[in-house]
């Protein structure tokens, strides 16, 4: 029994998916099994089908992908933004009030949000000084009597900014591999390639790999994300996921983002915001109200400020809008930043000088 038949939620062992028009199929020149309006929608172009389902997990999108991460496209399934990829995980694989998933905290929020509003019990392990991981923490199946089924790891991590240890990560896999999900949230990864785990996928199969548009693609409106699994993962969380998840529009614009052409275009775009943040980086550690402006692979700053509550008050007061982070017991004085353009940097910091 494969490792996902064995961790699937009870619930999901014998369920069918739901069997939409397009998700059957079926080539033709009339269409009438959808239920669909035959009318065209006001305004809609000519060259537009608005009035029509999409395809259910568009094939092209999917290759598209593949080509570009370099991995086969039956480990490959679209989603609406790497969020949607969390609460599917989670839907699939925790049963209420008796399983548990891990996150490493200070992290993205949305492990615990999900978890909690599912009802699946949380365990925090706490980064270290470093914002390294606790291997002994991690090493640990226990969970307050719960079962342990998934461990998140964003990598790079949101919202201390470093890369966590390769090797760490790879031996929680190996712990873990006959046990629970090791899933890795590779969003800001375009900003440094290098640190991407995908490769553990061959070796490891409770490794999942959770990518997006919404970083270095500059994409976050049209809602697209990927899943990167074994394809006995992919086949339980596929009985969840939506009739029509990827609508036209958002399946062209990804498609050509990822093009040669497009793909060339994100990277002088994230070059441009690595310079932009270093630069950012040396003059904010010349500042007075800044502590510590920590080392950061991704498209954002986590700063340690004198007084965070007053920067926050007065970059708000000046319309410029950041990310307080003192809601994590490890980061009481910590802002994060978001790195824009060079008049936005300008800006954000001509008005913490001005303090």
């Amino acid at each position: 029994m494969s490792l996902a038949k064995k961790l699937v939620a009870p619930q999901l062992r014998d369920l069918q998916p739901y069997q939409s028009a397009r998700r059957i199929g079926g080539i033709g020149q009339v269409y009438l099994n959808a239920n669909e309006s035959g009318f065209a929608p006001y305004e809609m172009p000519v060259t537009e089908t608005w009035n029509r389902y999409p395809d259910f997990l568009p094939t092209d999108l999917t290759n598209t992908y593949s080509r570009y991460v370099g991995i086969n496209p039956d480990r490959t399934m679209a989603v609406r933004g790497a969020d949607e990829a969390i609460d599917l995980l989670i839907r699939t694989f925790c049963e209420p009030h008796k399983d548990a998933i891990r996150i490493q905290t200070p992290t993205y929020s949305m492990y615990e949000f999900v978890a909690q509003a599912h009802g699946v019990a949380v365990d925090t392990v706490s980064l270290d000084s470093s914002f390294e991981l606790d291997m002994k923490r991690n090493s640990s199946a226990e969970v307050g009597g719960k079962n342990l089924k998934i461990i998140f790891i964003c990598n790079p991590n949101n919202p201390t900014g470093n890369a966590l240890s390769q090797d760490s990560i790879a031996a929680i896999a190996e712990e873990h591999r006959e046990s629970a999900f090791v899933v890795i949230d590779e969003a800001y990864i375009e900003y440094c390639p290098q640190e991407s785990l995908l490769s553990l996928i061959d070796s490891h199969p409770n490794v999942i790999v959770i990518r997006t548009l919404s970083k270095a693609f500059a994409l976050a409106a049209i809602r697209v994300g990927f899943l990167i699994a074994r394809e006995e993962v992919l086949e339980q969380v596929g009985k969840l996921i939506a009739p029509y998840p990827i609508p036209d529009n958002s399946a062209r614009i990804a498609i050509s983002a990822l093009s040669e052409s497009g793909v060339s275009h994100m990277q002088s775009c994230r070059d441009q915001t690595i310079a932009l943040r270093e630069q950012t980086r040396n003059d904010m550690n010349e500042l007075n109200a800044v502590e510590q402006v920590y080392s950061s692979v991704t498209n954002f700053l986590l700063v340690r400020f004198r007084d965070a509550s007053l920067v926050m008050q007065t970059l708000l007061e000046e319309g410029v809008v950041v990310r307080d982070q003192t809601h994590f017991a490890q980061l009481p004085q910590h802002l994060r930043i978001t790195v824009g353009t060079s008049e936005e940097m300008l800006e954000m910091m001509s008005h913490i000088r001005a303090l």
